[in-house]
């Protein structure tokens, strides 16, 4: 929700604290088994009757970043966060949301009434929700502020806006309840969304996703859920999530950059200011870089002798360069611990006479966002 300087340092300030916090590290990895063990418990309760992926997928994913951010979880079916990502899921099906959200200027050209009817009302709705959420939270973590042990992201805010030093110019409550929602928003919307594309891709394509599972079988005992100790032992797990983020290619238009300079590429001349789109889609459907790239095929992952091979460069699901996304190595730590718990503990199948619809949700344009459909979750003995 920035830009320039305060985006910039917004950027770095966050980097440098969910780093010191543990994001990346492996310490982290006992808040994320926490979640997958509570998720393949609720996930068990949903077993057996065709229905819509589980929503606790959601706060699952969210309570780990939430945790660094907030110190709090939430319980799967808590309607204090469940309504503001239900609210945030409604936006996302609105292509004229995501328009005036990439191209703000569409806004000047329509109507009050119009802007009322089609978003302005859904954005107040949305706002009034997380200004709930956030302000309660920031009103606590200011009353209880011991500078000498901050606690969480909040905390290190409050104590680096009190300090009034440089950077602090471009910090105010207002600015960190615009950074707790980006966080919000993309800690439970992008890894959760892929990793709904991974069950779907395995409800699709039952041979991998049985190869997959017979590898966690001879790795994992079925009484300890896989762990990141074992990772270097399922390759096939791993090269299964990176065909699926590249086949689902989540963010395929990448979001909206800025050229710092007058710049030329390719022998294009592109001038100072203007907006640049990063289109990863293409990169990850490229045959340059792919062989039969519309087919889903793991082992282009794998070497010779099995073992993951370094993507290629034509890999770029979580951007590139150093603008590359804030969160990927929590991402990349989320995405192998909730992966390989569900495969280890279920099976995903489409109900009897359906197929799995890999299509994407046509009404959000900016993100390969899934299509709701029923998978039948089985209990693995």
């Amino acid at each position: 929700m920035s830009n320039g300087k305060r985006w910039q340092n917004a950027r770095r300030f966050l980097l440098r604290n969910l780093r010191d916090l543990g994001m990346g590290k492996t310490y982290l990895e006992e808040s994320i088994l926490v979640e997958a063990r509570a998720l393949v418990k609720d996930f068990k309760s949903c077993a057996g009757t065709p229905a819509h992926i589980p929503e606790s997928l959601n706060v699952a994913v969210l309570n780990v970043i939430w945790q660094l951010v907030a110190s709090k979880r939430y319980e799967f079916h808590d309607k204090e966060v469940l309504e503001p990502i239900a609210i945030l899921r409604s936006i996302d099906s609105s292509s004229f949301a995501t328009l005036v959200e990439f191209f703000p200027g569409v806004k000047k050209l329509l109507p009050g009434f119009l802007k009322e009817k089609l978003f302005a009302g859904q954005m107040k709705r949305l706002k009034d929700s997380i200004v709930d959420l956030l302000k309660d939270s920031i009103d606590s973590h200011r009353a209880t502020l011991d500078p000498a042990t901050p606690r969480d992201v909040i905390d290190e805010y409050l104590i680096a806006m009190d300090e009034k030093s440089e950077i602090a110019e471009y910090f105010s409550e207002l600015d960190l309840m615009r950074i707790i929602f980006d966080l919000f928003a993309a800690g439970f919307d992008t890894t959760a969304n892929t990793l709904r594309w991974i069950i779907l891709y395995m409800a699709r394509y039952p041979e991998v996703q049985h190869r997959v599972q017979q590898q966690i079988d001879e790795v994992v005992p079925r009484d300890t859920l896989p762990s990141y100790q074992h990772k270097s032992r399922l390759p096939l797990l791993e090269a299964t999530i990176q065909e699926v983020l590249r086949a689902s290619s989540m963010i395929h238009n990448g979001v909206q950059r800025a050229a710092q300079t007058d710049t030329y590429l390719a022998g294009y001349f592109i001038p100072k200011g203007s907006w640049v789109f990063g289109c990863s889609g293409i990169c990850h459907m490229d045959s340059r870089y792919w062989e039969e790239p519309q087919e889903f095929r793991p082992e282009r992952f794998l070497d010779e002798e099995g073992k993951v091979k370094t993507p290629k460069e034509g890999l770029i699901p979580f951007g590139s360069g150093r603008r590359s996304c804030l969160g990927e190595a929590l991402s990349r730590m989320e995405l192998y611990i909730f992966t390989a718990a569900l495969l280890q503990n279920f099976t995903f199948s489409p109900p009897e006479g359906v197929e799995v619809d890999l299509e994407a949700n046509s009404k959000q344009p900016s993100a390969r966002l899934s299509k709701e459909q029923n998978i039948v979750i089985s209990i693995r003995e």
